[in-house]
């Protein structure tokens, strides 16, 4: 058996460069293997399909977003050290889950200057 999946039908290949769904174009030759050999329901193969395509989107958004904001260092909540910080532990995950803008809660954050 071969390690490689057959290459889309030509049809179907160009269809997809033509819808412009790049990441189902690349992910449907794999997918239709396992589809098949796991004797997925069609609406499965489509919502699979449908999922590679919405996240490579909007990993391709954010990717612009960033690059277009010109951030001279990205950071992320992932890197801030709480054992460091003022601010309490339960404090900053609420604050990270952003419950509060659901609430409609306004966020104020003070600190001295030149620290972003």
């Amino acid at each position: 058996m071969s390690t490689t999946p057959a290459p889309l039908a030509a049809d179907l290949d160009a269809a997809l460069r033509r819808l412009r769904l790049r990441a189902m174009r690349i992910s449907a030759p794999e997918l239709l293997v396992v589809a098949k050999t796991q004797r997925w329901a069609p609406e499965e193969f489509l919502r699979t399909l449908l999922e590679a395509e919405i996240a490579a989107r909007d990993a391709s958004n954010a990717a612009g977003r960033m690059k277009t904001a010109s951030f001279p260092v990205t950071k992320s909540l992932d890197e801030f050290d709480v054992s460091v910080s003022s601010v309490p532990r339960a404090t900053f995950d609420y604050l990270a889950s952003l419950e509060w803008v659901d609430a409609k809660e306004n966020l104020c954050l003070v600190g001295p200057a030149g620290r972003g």
